[in-house]
């Protein structure tokens, strides 16, 4: 065999097949760069995208803490404000709640005072006298121990209250009281020491003074209602009997609206010189200022407010407090409506008019 024969026989590839390999060896490695290069651009758009959002947030960031900045100031100012408008409040409450312990004293030492002398005037004898009164005074050398209320003038208007508290002394009691039949409400305590110490007070009258009764609870009706422009004298025997017994048929009920009997006495024919308004304690009602359900302590301080606003200007009016537990503003308000109208306020003590 020759050498040339030989060499034929051991080839195994040829140059066409060495081409083809090469051509799918550059394709892929073409692919595969262009793949790298749209990735690093898409992931270059991404990352750019992500630093501009992260750049707003970082302003809106700014700008939310700018805010809460601005209203932490605001707020420290508020509360500043605040804790000098409550220790202002504090101060106020404590001056009044003195006030009200000197006022309450006052009207306590007032009242021993009053009992002692009760007592000495009772030793002495009455006057003898050759004609009664149509109204006779319990003790005749008492006519000045109402000090300080001062019944002067032609024309004098007796303000009494008859709502339901005038028959205990207490909101419980007096509340209880309401179950009772009229006849019992009638003859209550403390309703028979107002109706005492109203015709005490009509009895010590000059003889020419001329006077009127109204009574008020949720409405204002004068003592005889077929009477009502008319004036009284004391010394009118006939219209005194009258006015005694139609006071000794007065029942007390209802609420008490004060609003309403200062204004009454507004329109009145004749305007009074004096008001001596007989009471309990602060007002339950007003025609002006509405309530639903309980009236509490700031609207019945409303509703006295509100009420003084309708007395006629420059007449004195003085207070006879019989004072009811559980309305410790009255003595201060009725106080300050003696001290502005140049009246007084009294509160006698429970053995007064009788001895």
């Amino acid at each position: 065999m020759s050498i040339s024969a030989k060499r034929r026989d051991t080839e195994v590839f040829s140059l066409a097949f060495l081409d083809c390999i090469c051509c799918g060896f550059g394709a892929v490695l073409l692919v595969f760069i262009l793949t790298v290069s749209q990735k690093t651009s898409l992931d270059k758009e991404n990352v750019d995208d992500v630093r501009a959002r992260a750049s707003r947030m970082d302003q809106a960031v700014t700008a939310s803490q700018a805010d809460l900045d601005r209203l932490a100031k605001v707020l420290a100012a508020a509360q500043l404000e605040l804790d000098d408008l409550q220790a202002k409040n504090n101060q106020d409450q404590l001056k009044l709640s003195a006030r009200q312990k000197e006022l309450l004293l006052m009207l306590q030492q007032t009242g021993a005072l009053k009992d002692a002398l009760a007592n000495l005037l009772g030793e002495k004898k009455a006057l003898p006298t050759e004609d009664h009164a149509p109204i006779p005074i319990p003790n005749l050398d008492r006519s000045q121990y109402l000090t300080g209320v001062k019944l002067q003038g032609q024309y004098v208007v007796f303000l009494v209250r008859v709502s339901g508290s005038m028959l205990d002394d207490t909101i419980d009691t007096a509340s209880a009281r309401l179950a009772d039949p009229e006849f019992k409400k009638r003859e209550a305590p403390k309703w028979q020491r107002t109706l005492r110490a109203l015709e005490w007070m009509i009895a010590t009258l000059e003889p020419e003074t001329h006077f009127q009764i109204l009574f008020f609870n949720d409405d204002t009706v004068p003592v005889l209602p077929n009477r009502a422009d008319e004036w009284f004298k004391p010394n009118d025997r006939q219209a005194m009997g009258e006015i005694v017994k139609k006071l000794h048929t007065i029942v007390p009920q209802g609420a008490a609206n004060l609003e309403r009997a200062f204004t009454t006495i507004r329109y009145l024919p004749h305007l009074p010189d004096n008001v001596v308004l007989f009471t309990d304690g602060l007002p339950t009602k007003s025609d002006s200022v509405v309530s639903d359900g309980d009236v509490g302590e700031e609207q019945r301080i409303r509703f006295f407010k509100v009420a003084i606003t309708q007395l006629p200007p420059r007449i004195p009016v003085s207070t006879v407090l019989f004072p009811m537990n559980g309305d410790p503003a009255a003595p201060g308000l009725y106080w300050e409506l003696a001290n502005a109208t140049r009246g007084a306020l009294v509160s006698p003590a429970k053995s007064w008019p009788d001895t």
